[in-house]
């Protein structure tokens, strides 16, 4: 089984079995790029229980965990970890559950969906996209969903069809560029730079409840480990432990 770039060195595994395009339509999706995922997405990404192991299975870090969801949750079942990545606030689902809250993440506020009193007991944490020009919408959505006592992971976009704006105040604070053409994993974009993730980072200083993708040494699971934690627990939570 050919592992996705980015879970080098990991304890993650993808599991993909939708085939064809994503019906979302996230901007800037790498999985929809033409070419520029990993393996070809004609073909579901089903590995088996044994090359798992007792390794943590990410269903649907390309397409959707709610497209086909009957499809996905039954693929799952395999598994002895395993969680659901989705942008549709439909979290009912037999494990965790990690929901991207601004899948086009220029338009418009992001606020809470109507979680109920407390939230999904899944709800492993919240994915934030973030940009040079949405800063204030993240600020605001920290806030709301810090509400909730909800994780926020920060995940910092990166732009293959154009040069990404950035406003002037932006880039005087960040005293020099906020994004950088080059590699990252097997693709060039606009990447953005230690930089900005820094002054991004710096806001949030000290707030437990914020952290990001990835790390300023580079944006491998291994580096992060965010997704490992909050799934470990999230199921002690689900088991009332």
């Amino acid at each position: 089984m050919r592992r996705n770039p980015k879970q080098d060195g990991s304890n993650l595994f993808d599991c993909i079995p939708q085939i064809g395009p994503c019906p979302i339509g996230c901007n800037q999706c790498f999985y929809n790029r033409p070419g520029a995922f990993y393996v070809s997405i004609d073909q579901p990404i089903v590995p088996t229980p044994e090359e798992v192991g007792d390794g943590i299975v990410r269903m649907n870090c390309g397409n959707d965990s709610n497209n086909q969801r009957e499809l996905v949750i039954r693929t799952a079942s395999q598994y002895k970890h395993a969680f659901y990545n989705t942008s549709i606030p439909r979290f009912d689902f037999p494990g965790p559950v990690v929901l991207t809250a601004n899948p086009r993440e220029e338009e418009g506020a992001v606020t809470p969906y109507d979680l109920g009193d407390p939230p999904p007991r899944n709800l492993m944490f919240v994915r934030l996209r973030v940009s040079a020009t949405n800063l204030d919408l993240i600020r605001e959505a920290i806030a709301a969903w810090s509400d909730f006592l909800m994780p926020v992971v920060l995940t910092f976009m990166a732009y293959y069809d154009h040069q990404p704006p950035v406003p002037e105040g932006v880039e005087r604070a960040v005293g020099g560029r906020c994004y950088e053409w080059r590699v990252r994993h097997i693709n060039p974009y606009w990447c953005p730079t230690e930089g900005f993730v820094r002054y991004v980072l710096d806001s949030y200083a000290g707030h437990r409840l914020v952290s990001y993708c990835g790390s300023l040494e580079g944006s491998y699971c291994r580096l992060c480990r965010n997704c490992e934690t909050y799934y470990i627990q999230t199921i002690k939570r689900m088991k009332g432990e």
